[in-house]
């Protein structure tokens, strides 16, 4: 239960103590992708936790009917075997994590192997340290 809401608060504080960077480049149309990049915990590790955020233009809609702009993830990468999952993830109905969560879930997946030309690599390369990030403020 500790570790549930450790998640829990670590994915939804994130909008007061992190310092999102958007990246660029990224292969889907229609969102906006922000890493905390300032945040990567283990970064040089083989394994490492990273929180990003996807601000989606247009409304987006739950399986259960419920419409939300932006999604919150924890996500753990493995740089070495190059797969990534999800351990928590928030979806909320304001832009930028704002407005209510209108879904959350903190059931880790299983791992997943990183697609070439995806989101899911581009996040893995900033979380992996393999790709330099401009910040901007």
């Amino acid at each position: 239960m500790k570790k549930l809401m450790l998640i829990m608060l670590s994915l939804l504080c994130t909008d007061v103590m992190a310092a999102w960077t958007e990246l660029e480049g990224t292969p889907d149309a229609g969102v906006t992708v922000y890493a905390d990049i300032g945040k990567i915990r283990n970064k040089g590790m083989s394994r490492v936790k990273m929180r990003h955020l996807l601000n989606f233009q247009n409304k987006e809609i739950t399986g259960s009917g419920k419409t939300y702009l932006s999604r919150k993830e924890l996500v753990e990468y493995n740089c070495d075997e190059e797969h990534y999952r999800v351990l928590a993830f928030s979806l909320h109905t304001g832009s930028m994590g704002s407005g209510k969560v209108v879904s959350f879930s903190s059931d880790t997946k299983q791992w997943q192997p990183v697609e070439s030309i995806t989101l899911e690599e581009t996040l893995w390369k900033v979380a992996c340290d393999k790709q330099n990030i401009t910040q901007h403020d």
